[in-house]
């Protein structure tokens, strides 16, 4: 069921709203116990196989968070460490099995001349957002940041729908403390405006902007699988893809947090819009930023970050970035991809502690002109990293990547251009491409256009006016009537 389909928007949303809300004001507990079991129906609606994995689970990470909380009590903080690192390798054995061994098979039995592989397995939908989930939490639980541990809690946590599949990967404790009765947004129909808004918004990117635009790029990824193509196939085709995953993940995230707002709780931002970054380093401060924070907290930080010197700095970023493109997924290319933004970290930090001995422009006009200079360089660098995240294989990146080299002239339409890219002609590709472009170049971003606070349990300090809901209104109108003529496609990143 996805959040842009019609039966998730006219079937599952609307019961599950007004059951929640009328229970809510009677018994928060009996509330909580049916969000949790629409949860549940919604994960399941997928494929019902692996909801019992998924509850085997979260039962068996529940009472690893118990044991290690029951422990740390007891002042045996290393007791509480063996015990996190059980947890751990459990949800790191189980994540390996699902979505690594058929890869690391094929691997091996390349390397020992052997034809020996594991069958491939069906990826469980949500599998490495909820594994990062789980591994957080129950490091949490041996920090001291998880304050209380009930099975209704923790479920609702885990299960929570409109984070479930594609995140924002979300903590604990600021979660679980929504749900006392200080939450004024619990109570509070205002708020619904808010999470209406960004739904319509993120509905709009996900619906018009992203399919839309993966109609070009998956032709010619499709394409360069047999070979290179034209270099105005190749360019067309990469900056579309890097456009559709930015409106179809950020257009998820502003859709779970839109959800979020009508149930009356704040979910993280994921985005701020990252293809503004003058860097690779504010690239990762804006782009998936709750994967980010986790990879920095749990993975960087743990391996000693930037305290042990800069050889050992530029290591441990490395390596947190090779983890970052394997739990994209199992193959060369993500590896390759995280090789590649891992490399460009170190580049970058290493200019910057260069640059700083450099003159600085002595105009304003100077200092523009760099951060713009520096957007187009960093929005390329991340284009062409693209190119591996999309390809299947080694093969087709490295023809698309031949093909970029070629010279070319891009094509536009004759005749009527708006029927053209209602029609998705290909030769609108590029008319496409530049609405997209001024979309994230030229237009602020869904929370700061709805003005969204991410704190939990804040007041309600600002409601839209009349101007930003008929925006809203007219961008559903126009998502839901293209739904009605053109089917949507999965979310990119229900595959990881």
């Amino acid at each position: 069921m996805l959040f842009s389909s019609f039966t998730f928007i006219f079937g599952f949303l609307p019961l599950t709203w007004l059951a929640w809300r009328w229970l809510a004001g009677r018994n928060l507990t009996w509330a909580l116990g049916w969000l949790v079991l629409a949860s549940l129906v919604f994960y399941s609606w997928w494929d019902p196989r692996y909801l019992p994995l998924l509850l085997g689970s979260v039962a068996i990470n529940f009472l690893l968070g118990g044991r290690i909380l029951s422990v740390r009590r007891m002042g045996r903080d290393a007791a509480a460490a063996r015990w996190m690192a059980v947890g751990i390798t459990f949800n790191l054995l189980a994540l390996g099995y699902f979505k690594y061994a058929h890869f690391l098979s094929i691997t091996l039995s390349g390397v020992i001349g052997q034809n020996w592989t594991l069958p491939a397995h069906v990826l469980p939908l949500a599998i490495s957002f909820v594994t990062f989930q789980k591994i957080a939490y129950l490091v949490d639980c041996r920090r001291g940041l998880v304050h209380q541990h009930r099975l209704r809690d923790y479920l609702f946590f885990v299960t929570f729908f409109p984070q479930l599949i594609a995140g924002p990967i979300v903590h604990h404790q600021p979660l679980i403390a929504q749900l006392s009765p200080g939450n004024p947004l619990l109570h509070d129909h205002r708020i619904w405006q808010s999470g209406l808004g960004l739904f319509a918004i993120g509905l709009f990117k996900k619906v018009v902007l992203a399919d839309s635009l993966g109609h070009y790029a998956g032709p010619v990824f499709a394409a360069a699988a047999a070979g290179p193509v034209s270099g105005e196939a190749a360019w067309s085709g990469m900056l579309a893809y890097t456009l559709q995953l930015y409106f179809d993940f950020s257009g998820y995230s502003d859709m779970a947090i839109g959800l979020g707002l009508l149930f009356g709780f704040r979910l993280p931002l994921n985005f701020q819009s990252p293809y503004r970054a003058d860097s690779i380093i504010e690239f990762w401060r804006r782009w998936h930023m709750t994967l980010s924070s986790f990879l920095r907290d749990y993975v960087y930080i743990p391996l000693g970050g930037g305290r042990a010197g800069s050889a050992r700095r530029y290591r441990n970023l490395l390596l947190t970035m090779l983890l970052g493109g394997v739990w994209h997924g199992a193959g060369w290319t993500f590896v390759l991809w995280g090789v590649m933004h891992g490399v460009l970290l170190l580049l970058n930090h290493a200019w910057r502690a260069v640059s700083v001995h450099l003159p600085r422009p002595a105009s304003p006009r100077g200092g523009t002109a760099a951060r713009m200079l520096g957007v187009g360089m960093t929005f390329l660098l991340v284009a062409l990293a693209w190119v591996l995240f999309r390809a299947p294989d080694l093969a087709t990146a490295w023809h698309l990547y031949l093909s970029l080299l070629q010279t070319w002239l891009p094509v536009f339409p004759e005749g009527d251009v708006v029927e053209a890219m209602l029609a998705l002609s290909p030769s609108a590709v590029w008319l496409w491409l530049l609405a997209g472009l001024l979309v994230v170049w030229g237009l602020p971003n869904a929370a700061r256009f709805m003005r969204y606070d991410p704190v939990p349990n804040a007041s309600v300090t600002h409601m839209p006016g009349l101007a930003v809901g008929l925006v809203c209104g007219v961008l559903l109108w126009c998502a839901l009537k293209w739904l009605l003529t053109a089917p949507t496609g999965d979310f990119l990143y229900f595959n990881f």
